[in-house]
C-alpha cells in the first residue's frame, strides 16, 4: 500500500485530499494478525487516512464517509470492500471518497477527499475438469433451428471464480480453438458444434481465451488470466410434423400402404442413433421399427369406438439419449389424429307453403324439421346408426334469402352459441312478409371433435420457422331448406279519427279524393291499388267509386268506408276508414294600399274586399277600432289611417282543436291631406341679390314638393331658383302648383316679383396724408344716397366706417337705395403719403399751453395713432431725461411726467424734445421740439 499527499485546498475548511495505491487487492486483509482467516479485501478509510503523517485524526463522531460514484462497496462504519469495486483505476479519482460534515460550512459539506487507486485484477480461472477446460457447457445452437437465430452459449466470466470478483473494465481475447467458433461479443461466446454420426461419440470442441484488465502507475499496467471453455453439442431428435387426417381420405384408400416415420414428411434432421418408444395400436414392434399403417389404425378405432368415434389420436416418440452429462436427452413426437367426417344431410321433399297473416297456420316452425339425415350400418354392431347433428355448438342456421330472417338467431360464435340460438332453427311466422325463403343449416367439423389441442404444423425449407395448421381436415357440411309465404293484397291498416279541412289538398283535389291515400300502412308494405280491391260505404253498404267526389260541406261531416282486397289464392285483407271534413270560412283578399284624400266621401271597407268573403267576421283597426258585424264605414278626414283587418273565425272540432284556420284580410288606409300651395303675393327684389328662391315667397303654410311655372317669358328660372342679376328691372309673375296625392285636387298660388336696379356710383382714386390716419369714412363717392365699401368685389360684408385705409389697397364701392338694394360695384385705389411728404402738413405742433382753458392742452398726434397703431412716443427735457413714454394705450402728454422718477410731476415751462417711432418696419422715426407753456 502506497500513501501520498496532495496540496491542501481551502484551508479555511481544513479540507485535505489524500491518495493511497493498492496494487494487489487479493492480498488485502482487514485483520492481518497471525492465524487470521484468508484475505478479505477490506480496508478502513478512517484508519487509512489517519495513517498519514501530520494529519488531524478523524473518527465517526466527526463525520461520515460517502461514495459519490455509488459503487456500493462502502459500509456505514467506513469499511471499503475492495473486492466489490467492479473496475480498476485508470485515473487517480476513479475511486474517490468524501468525508462529510454537515456543520462544516464547506462546499457540499466536504472536509476530505480520499482517492483509492486500485490495481487491475483479471480474476482466478476455475479449476480445469477432466477435459482440461476450466468450464464445460452445452451448446445452445446445436439444433438446426437454433442456428437460424444464434444465441450466446456462455458468459466467459462464468469461467472465472466469483471471489475475488474480476474487474469488469477489461477485454476478452480469443486465442483459438475448435472450428465451431462463431463470435465473441464482449464476454459473450457464441459457437456451433457440428454433428458427427456415431452411437457413442461426444461432439465437443474447446476454445481458449485471455482476459486482460488495464491499470495505471504505480500499479501494474495490465493483469491477465487465461481460460479454456469446452462446449458439447446437444443431441437432436428431429423436427416432428404432426398430421390431421379425415376418415374420408382413409376410406378413399390413400393410407392403405405402410408409411415410414423416419421420412422427412413426418420427421426431419433427426440424429440417426435414436429409438422409437410408445404405441397403443401395435404398429412399432421394436426400438428401430419406424413403419406404421394408418388404415390399420383407423380400423382399430372403428372396431373399438364405433363409426361415430368423433376423433382419435396415435403418437410415436423418437428419443435420442445424451452423450454427456452437461446436456439432456431429447424426444420428438410424431402424432396423427383421425377425424370422423360430417355426413351429408338433405332437405325434405315437398317443402311447405304458407299464407301471409293466415291465423290458421302455426305461429312458428323449426327449420330443423325440414331436414333429413343419413343412416349407416355400424360394422361392429350390425345396427343402423343415424348421423343426426342436433347439438347447438358447432352448428349454425343462416338466413340466405327472402324478405326477412323471421327472427332467426344465428350461431355467430359456434363454440359458445349466443342466447336464443338453437339447432332447431325456430322462426316466427306472425306478420311474416311474403316471399320465397331460403335458410341454410351448417355443421362444422368441430362438431365431432372439440376441444382439439392437437397441433399440425410444417416447416419452412430452412427449418427456421414453422407454420401451424389449426384447420380440421374434414370439411363442413351444409344444406338449404326452402318454403314460400304467399303474399296477400295489403289493404292497409284500420284508420279512424282523421279530421280534415275542406281546403286540405287531399280533400280539394279536383279529380276527387284518393281514399287509399287516407289509409295508414304498417311502414313496410305498400297498400294494394288495382282491380282486386273495392270500396264500400259502411253507412249504406253500397260500393263507391275511388277516387271519391266530396259533396258540399256545411260546417262539418263524417264519412265511413271499408276497403277489401282478395287474391287468386283466396287471401283476403280488409281495412276500415273513417274521417271528418270541416268547412273553412273565407276572409277575402285585402288591399295593401288604399289611398284616401281628406275630402273623399265615406265608404264601407267590406265592399273593398276581393273574392267571396264570409259575413261572419269582424273588423279591428287603429286606436281600438272594432265592429260586431262585417260592416265597417270609413270617413276620410275623420277616421284614423292605418291597418283595418277583417277576420273570420277558426272551425274547431269538439275537443277545441282547430281544423280549419280562420283567416284575415287587411286593408291599409293611407289618409292624404289636400296640399297647401301657400299664400303667394307681390314682392320687391334687388337686382344685386343675384339669385333668389321662390320658395321663400310662398309663406310658411305652403307644402313642399310642388313646381314653379313662369307666367311670363324669358326668365332664368331653374326649379325654384331665379337669377335676378340677369333680368332687367321690372315685374315678373310666377305660379306654384302642387298636386299632393293623386286622390287630391291640384292647388296653386301666385307670386309677383318686382326687380329694383340701383345706378352705379361715381368714385375715383384717392390720396391721403399718413398723419391724417384716414378711414373708410374719409372715402368719397357720388351718384347715390348711401354707399357700402368692400375689400373685394365679391365680399358679402361691407367694411366698417372706422377701418383704416392702407396704402396701395383697392377698395370697391356700391350705391345703396332706401330699400337696401345695392348697385354694381366699382373699384378705386388709395394712396397714403408718408409723414415727411412735401404736400403734407406736419401733425406736430410747436407748443402746448396747459393752462386749463381747454385749448391746446395736450400734445396732439392728429391721426397718427390710427395710421401707426404700433407707434411709440418719447419726450425728453433739455437735459435729455425722458419725462414721458406713450403708445396707443397711453393718455396724451399734457405736461405731466409718466416715467418712474418723476411720475405724476407737473413739468415746468420750457423747451421739450420728442421722438415719434411709427414701429411699422419701414417708416423712419420723426423727432422735433415744442414749447411747454403754463
Amino acid at each position: 500500500m502506497v500513501m501520498s499527499s496532495l496540496t491542501k485546498i481551502q484551508a479555511q475548511c481544513v479540507t485535505d485530499e489524500k491518495t493511497i495505491e493498492i496494487c494487489d487487492i487479493t492480498v488485502v486483509d482487514s485483520d492481518p494478525s497471525p492465524g487470521s482467516p484468508d484475505p478479505d479485501g477490506i480496508i478502513n478509510l478512517f484508519d487509512s487516512y489517519n495513517a498519514f503523517p501530520g494529519v488531524t485524526p478523524i473518527d465517526a463522531t466527526m463525520g461520515t464517509w460517502f461514495d459519490p460514484n455509488f459503487n456500493f462497496a462502502l459500509d456505514g462504519v467506513g469499511n471499503l470492500h475492495l473486492w466489490d469495486l467492479d473496475r480498476s483505476s485508470l485515473a487517480e479519482t476513479n475511486h474517490q471518497f468524501h468525508f462529510l460534515n454537515a456543520s462544516s460550512g464547506c462546499p457540499n459539506d466536504i472536509l476530505i477527499r480520499f482517492n483509492v487507486v486500485v490495481g487491475p485484477f483479471s480474476g482466478y480461472a476455475k479449476g480445469a475438469g477432466t477435459t482440461g477446460a476450466n468450464i464445460q457447457v452445452c451448446d445452445l445452437n446445436s439444433t438446426p433451428r437454433n442456428r437460424c437465430n444464434l444465441e450466446p452459449d456462455i458468459d466467459l466470466f462464468n469461467a472465472l471464480e466469483p471471489i475475488p470478483s474480476p474487474h469488469l473494465n477489461g477485454r476478452w481475447v480469443y486465442n483459438g480453438g475448435g472450428s465451431g467458433f462463431v463470435n465473441l461479443n464482449g464476454s459473450y461466446l457464441t459457437v456451433t458444434i457440428p454433428y458427427s454420426e456415431g452411437p457413442s461419440r461426444v461432439d465437443e470442441q474447446t476454445f481458449h481465451f485471455t482476459y486482460i484488465v488495464p491499470g495505471m502507475n504505480p500499479c501494474d499496467v495490465e493483469d491477465q488470466t487465461d481460460v479454456s471453455v469446452s462446449v458439447v453439442r446437444k443431441v437432436f431428435s428431429g423436427y416432428s410434423k404432426n398430421r390431421r387426417i379425415c376418415e374420408d381420405v382413409i376410406k378413399s384408400g390413400a393410407y392403405d400402404a405402410d408409411i415410414d416415420l423416419r421420412d422427412d414428411e413426418f420427421l426431419a434432421l433427426e440424429d440417426t442413433d435414436g429409438t422409437w418408444i410408445g404405441d397403443t395400436f401395435g404398429q412399432v414392434t421394436n426400438p428401430i421399427d419406424s413403419r406404421i399403417n394408418i388404415k390399420d389404425i383407423y380400423d382399430q378405432i372403428i372396431a373399438r369406438d364405433g363409426i361415430r368415434f368423433g376423433c382419435a389420436r396415435a403418437g410415436y416418440n423418437y428419443r435420442v439419449k445424451q452423450r454427456s452429462g452437461v446436456c439432456e436427452d431429447t424426444t420428438s413426437t410424431v402424432g396423427f389424429k383421425i377425424y370422423e367426417e360430417i355426413r351429408q344431410f338433405t332437405a325434405k321433399a315437398n317443402p311447405p307453403s304458407y299464407c301471409e297473416d293466415d291465423t290458421t297456420q302455426p305461429a312458428s316452425i323449426d327449420l330443423y324439421d325440414l331436414l333429413e339425415f343419413e343412416t349407416e350400418v355400424d360394422p361392429s354392431t350390425g345396427l343402423d346408426v343415424l348421423f343426426e347433428y342436433d347439438n347447438d355448438a358447432w352448428t349454425n342456421w343462416e338466413f340466405i334469402s327472402g324478405p326477412s330472417d323471421l327472427g332467426l338467431v344465428s350461431n355467430t360464435n359456434l363454440r359458445a352459441p349466443p342466447i336464443g340460438y338453437s339447432h332447431l332453427g325456430t322462426i316466427n311466422l306472425v306478420n311474416a312478409p311474403p316471399g320465397d325463403y331460403v335458410f341454410q343449416y351448417i355443421v362444422h367439423p368441430e362438431y365431432n371433435c372439440w376441444p382439439d389441442f392437437f397441433q399440425a404444423y410444417d416447416y419452412t425449407p430452412d427449418y427456421c420457422d414453422k407454420t401451424i395448421d389449426d384447420n380440421l381436415p374434414c370439411g363442413q357440411k351444409s344444406e338449404q331448406v326452402r318454403f314460400t309465404i304467399y303474399p296477400k293484397l295489403y289493404a292497409g291498416e284500420n284508420t279512424s279519427g282523421a279530421e280534415f279541412c275542406e281546403t286540405n289538398p287531399l280533400m280539394a283535389n279536383p279529380s276527387g279524393i284518393q281514399l287509399i291515400d287516407l289509409l295508414d300502412d304498417n311502414g313496410v308494405e305498400t297498400i294494394y291499388r288495382g282491380v282486386d280491391g273495392a270500396w264500400f260505404d259502411l253507412n249504406t253498404g253500397n260500393r263507391i267509386p275511388n277516387p271519391y267526389t266530396l259533396p258540399e260541406i256545411s260546417d262539418q261531416r263524417t264519412f265511413r268506408f271499408e276497403y277489401i282486397t282478395r287474391t287468386s289464392e283466396g287471401c283476403e285483407d280488409r281495412a276500415t276508414l273513417s274521417f271528418t271534413v270541416f268547412e273553412e270560412y273565407q276572409s277575402g283578399t285585402g288591399l295593401p294600399n288604399r289611398d284616401v284624400c281628406d275630402n273623399n266621401v265615406p265608404f264601407d271597407l267590406f265592399d273593398e274586399l276581393a273574392g267571396n268573403p264570409s259575413t261572419n267576421g269582424t273588423w279591428i283597426g287603429p286606436s281600438g277600432y272594432t265592429t260586431t258585424t262585417h260592416n265597417a264605414i270609413f270617413t276620410p278626414g275623420v277616421s284614423d289611417e292605418g291597418d283595418y283587418t277583417y277576420t273570420v273565425p277558426d272551425n274547431v272540432n269538439s275537443s277545441g282543436t282547430i281544423l280549419c284556420s280562420g283567416s284575415s284580410a287587411t286593408i291599409t288606409i293611407k289618409n292624404h291631406q289636400a296640399p297647401n300651395a301657400g299664400t303667394g303675393g307681390d314682392y320687391l327684389v334687388c337686382r344685386s341679390d343675384s339669385e333668389i328662391d321662390l320658395k321663400d315667397y310662398l309663406g310658411a303654410s305652403a307644402d313642399s314638393g310642388g313646381v314653379f311655372r313662369n307666367l311670363d317669358t324669358g326668365d332664368l328660372l331653374s326649379d325654384s331658383l331665379l337669377d335676378v342679376s340677369q333680368l332687367p328691372a321690372g315685374i315678373y309673375n310666377f305660379q306654384y302648383e302642387i298636386q299632393g296625392h293623386a286622390s287630391c285636387h291640384l292647388e296653386t298660388s301666385q307670386i309677383g316679383i318686382t326687380i329694383v336696379e340701383v345706378p352705379i356710383p361715381t368714385a375715383t382714386n384717392q390720396t391721403f396724408c399718413a398723419a391724417l390716419g384716414a378711414t373708410i369714412l374719409d372715402l368719397v363717392a357720388t351718384n347715390g344716397a348711401d354707399f357700402n365699401w368692400y375689400d373685394n368685389i365679391d365680399d358679402t360684408t361691407p367694411l366698417l366706417m372706422g377701418t383704416v385705409l392702407v396704402d396701395g389697397e383697392d377698395y370697391f364701392v356700391a350705391a345703396v337705395n332706401s330699400d337696401g338694394c345695392e348697385s354694381p360695384r366699382i373699384g378705386i385705389t388709395v394712396e397714403i403719403l408718408p409723414l415727411d411728404h412735401k404736400d403734407c402738413e406736419s401733425c406736430f405742433k410747436d407748443g402746448i399751453s396747459v393752462n386749463g382753458d381747454g385749448m391746446n392742452d395736450e400734445f396732439d398726434l392728429c391721426g397718427l395713432p390710427n395710421a401707426f397703431p404700433n407707434f411709440e412716443l418719447n419726450i425728453f427735457n433739455r437735459f435729455g431725461t425722458t419725462v414721458y413714454k406713450g403708445d396707443k394705450n397711453t393718455p396724451p402728454f399734457n405736461g405731466v411726467s409718466n416715467v418712474s422718477l418723476t411720475l405724476g410731476k407737473e413739468l415746468p415751462s420750457g423747451v421739450y424734445f420728442y421722438v415719434f417711432d411709427p414701429k411699422n418696419g419701414f417708416t423712419e422715426p420723426i423727432q422735433g421740439n415744442f414749447y411747454l407753456s403754463r
